[in-house]
């Protein structure tokens, strides 16, 4: 009987570190699953590379939520990845539509650039939250 116990301690140490000891993936890897989510329009699978999925911020409920129903990712191509130690700028070229209710849809392109971050876990996310300034900074602004 004490073997079985050490058994299943084992499968559900193994199944922890599977869930929390993802080994960490390159940056242009993370940028490529967040935007094929996208492009499919798996909001919940491109939550998971968005600070807030690290963070708490936001929900995936409010996430999703916070999406907007008339955009429409269409293609990507990463033109740029400048990597630092723990931050990044990658530059996205985007094609994508916008829906209007009565009117043609709009095939839109443009260039993005978006900031990622390497967290205290070893993984790269999207933070695309606005830059927040100190007292003292807003102050000589």
């Amino acid at each position: 009987m004490g073997s079985g116990r050490g058994w299943r301690l084992v499968l559900l140490t193994v199944a922890v570190c599977l869930g929390a000891c993802q080994p960490e993936q390159p940056i242009a890897q993370r940028v490529t699953a967040f935007w094929e989510a996208r492009i499919q329009g798996d909001e919940a699978t491109a939550y998971q590379y968005e600070i807030y999925a690290h963070t708490g911020e936001m929900t995936v409920t409010q996430y999703i939520h916070a999406r907007s129903p008339l955009v429409k990712y269409l293609a990507y191509t990463i033109e740029a990845i400048q990597e630092e130690e723990k931050e990044a700028q990658v530059t996205v070229s985007l094609q994508y539509q916008v829906t209007v209710p009565g009117m043609l849809d709009l095939p839109l392109s443009m260039d993005i650039q978006e900031r990622w971050v390497r967290s205290d876990n070893n993984q790269w996310y999207r933070d695309v939250q606005p830059t927040r300034l100190s007292a003292t900074e807003a102050q000589q602004s």
